[in-house]
């Protein structure tokens, strides 16, 4: 006979599941506060709470759906298109990194410009959609968050919290504060200098050619 304490410890209730859904949701309310943060603490959050998502997600076990169709999605296009400003605002120039190119894109080069805010708000959107299904309380529910969650992160958003991670690692040891160079850049400016290589329509033209994956 298995104990009540047993069941509670397992399936959907495994520590390393609860462990899990705690990451995810402090990183998500995180990023929904990053706005009261200066971009030196950003940076060195970010690496941190990335670093234990992925610790996390790893130590998760395979499951199965249970349910027919896919859990309910609760992140909206606006919802995403906060976060990607606020990242935007914080990393400034220091937004975009290069990454190699993947099988599927058409690219005449090994490498692409990337941002990490479109990865962090592409990962916040997994993540809230995941947390918000897994505190409806219904273990069906929450089984096939679960897998919905570990589905994308071997398909789509496991590669992007590793690029995102990488290019902020490199932000962080090489101990980069963005406010101090965008505020470099405005002076430049003031003095007829060239202008900043960050291209603000890049948000606009994003919108465009994602509007019907978001």
């Amino acid at each position: 006979m298995i104990a009540n304490d047993d069941i509670s410890k397992s399936g959907v209730y495994a520590p390393e599941v609860l462990e899990f859904v705690s990451s995810a949701n402090e990183y998500c309310t995180w990023l929904q506060e990053s706005d009261q943060q200066n971009s030196v603490q950003f940076i060195k959050q970010a690496v941190q709470l990335l670093s234990g998502i992925y610790h996390h997600v790893l130590r998760l076990k395979e499951t199965e759906p249970v349910l027919e169709g896919g859990n309910e999605k609760f992140v909206t296009e606006k919802d995403w298109s906060e976060i990607f400003q606020k990242i935007l605002h914080l990393l400034g120039p220091h937004n975009s990194y290069l990454r190699l190119a993947d099988s599927d894109e058409f690219d005449r080069s090994d490498l692409v410009t990337h941002t990490i805010s479109e990865d962090m708000a592409d990962i916040y959107q997994d993540l809230s959609d995941f947390t918000r299904q897994f505190r409806q309380g219904i273990e069906e529910l929450m089984n096939d968050a679960i897998w919905e969650v570990m589905s994308g992160f071997e398909q789509y958003w496991g590669t992007k919290l590793l690029n995102s991670l990488a290019a902020l690692h490199l932000l962080y040891i090489n101990k980069t504060d963005p406010e101090q160079d965008s505020k470099g850049e405005s002076q430049q400016l003031d003095d007829g200098e060239n202008s900043p290589t960050y291209d603000n329509s890049f948000f606009t033209r994003l919108q465009d050619s994602n509007e019907e994956d978001i």
